[in-house]
């Protein structure tokens, strides 16, 4: 089987009559504007030609690019069958349907699926999550495609293995991909920068992985506003310094358009010698520049986003969801003082007390607060007095979209005014994406 690089986290597995590319995202950012691609992909839509199978691990939109599917030709369209895992929602199934894709296959969990004689396919959602990996079984090879899986203890990868046994290619995020700390915790992301470097040994040596590809991970923050956690960023070199310290798996380093015979040795130097000039360039890249959004637009967006949510929650689960919330964020707050803690949290859940979150905007210097069922509200606090501070444009994309919450923590565009300040918002937030993952949710704005 060969191995194409496209950039990101897709590749084109090749075997005989079947071209399998996984996770296209060729064009555009990523999360409201937050990420952009570290180099340049090769292959362009007219390439889908020669491909015969697209494997969508889950719907985040660095795997799942409606631009870059848009830009494939129907005619093209018509003949590729997409391959999704079995979801309540159905955004991914029903888009890729009304595209004129030629077939569209829902996977369940852990059953095999046969491609082609000698391809075989098993897929896994990740639990408590939409991910998904792909385990791939020829004849010659077995090959994992983690992406994105929160694979990050002993335990976990242990579970895991447990379903896949040994693999004779890896391939795995290594570097940082959210929010860890304003921008002057420097500290702190390096440390989390590290961490995933560990979790990539843990897996490689766990799974026995003779080769690992690393991957996922080759994007760079764009945005003006989330611009300083570049400074953390790894480069792939790092990783394949550290499999070669700490595992006997070999590392495959592959730049867009390099292609690899599974098993055969390979010079990765120039590759990640590319990769290290692209990061070096970063700074020097322009950066997504942020537009002040107007107080009427903000309102009506949270009204309809409350409404959204109260017409899918009784009034007295979403009184109980906040209750919890503001329970969480205490503990969280007063850890180091336990009788404190415990003395306020039973009397917030004993007296049903909630908290709106405390929002500081930067680019109309006034405070809101956010709560449901509440909504946005004008508030008078003072900057220093509010939980988190954001952009209104950022705050507008958290409250347009049932995801907007989960794309806030992951583009970093907001600063925490208070320790663990990102909390109340995303508590709130959270609710709404419970509903993006539940049967008839839209894939388009509230």
């Amino acid at each position: 089987m060969e191995i194409e690089f496209v950039c990101h986290a897709s590749v084109v597995l090749r075997r005989d009559s079947v071209h399998l590319i996984s996770d296209p995202w060729l064009v555009g950012t990523a999360f409201d504007n937050g990420w952009a691609l570290l180099a340049e992909p090769v292959f362009r839509p007219e390439d889908f030609a020669s491909v015969t199978h697209i494997w969508f691990s889950h719907e985040h939109p660095d795997h799942f690019s409606a631009r870059t599917l848009s830009l494939i030709p129907p005619a093209i369209r018509s003949r590729i069958t997409v391959l999704f895992h079995s979801s309540l929602d159905k955004k991914v199934v029903q888009h890729c349907e009304k595209l004129g894709f030629g077939r569209v296959i829902e996977l369940e969990t852990g059953q095999w699926h046969t491609l082609a004689t000698g391809f075989d396919i098993l897929c896994s959602t990740w639990p408590n999550s939409d991910d998904s990996w792909l385990l791939v079984r020829t004849p010659e090879t077995t090959l994992l495609n983690l992406n994105d899986c929160q694979a990050n203890t002993q335990a976990d990868v242990d579970s895991l293995h447990a379903l896949t046994g040994d693999v004779d290619v890896l391939l795995t995020q290594y570097s940082i991909s959210a929010w860890d700390g304003n921008a002057e915790d420097q500290a702190r992301r390096c440390r989390g920068a590290e961490t995933m470097l560990e979790r990539t040994v843990r897996q490689a040596r766990t799974l026995n992985a003779k080769h690992v590809v690393p991957f996922a991970s080759f994007v760079w923050f764009c945005h003006e506003e989330n611009f300083y956690m570049n400074s953390a960023m790894r480069p792939v070199g790092d990783a394949v310094r550290w499999l070669n310290e700490h595992t006997g798996s070999t590392p495959i380093v592959l730049y867009p358009g390099d292609r690899w015979q599974i098993g055969e040795s390979l010079d990765c130097s120039s590759a990640v010698e590319r990769y290290a000039a692209d990061l070096a360039s970063v700074p020097f890249r322009p950066r997504v520049p942020t537009a002040a959004v107007d107080f009427a637009t903000l309102e009506s967006a949270a009204a309809k986003l409350t409404a959204r949510v109260i017409g899918s929650r009784s009034p007295l689960r979403l009184r109980i969801s906040a209750v919890k919330a503001h329970a969480r964020h205490l503990i969280r707050r007063l850890e180091h003082q336990p009788i404190l803690t415990c003395a306020r949290v039973f009397r917030a859940v004993a007296l049903l007390q909630t908290r709106p979150a405390r929002l500081w905007i930067d680019d109309h210097h006034c405070a809101y607060e956010f709560s449901l069922p509440a909504g946005l509200m004008p508030a008078q606090h003072s900057r220093e007095g509010c939980d988190i501070a954001l952009s209104s444009q950022a705050l507008l994309y958290s409250l347009q979209f049932l995801w907007g919450g989960e794309t806030l923590q992951i583009n970093g565009r907001f600063h925490e005014i208070q320790p663990d300040g990102r909390a109340p918002l995303l508590e709130y937030l959270g609710i709404a994406l419970g509903l993006n993952r539940q049967a008839g949710a839209l894939a388009r704005p509230l």
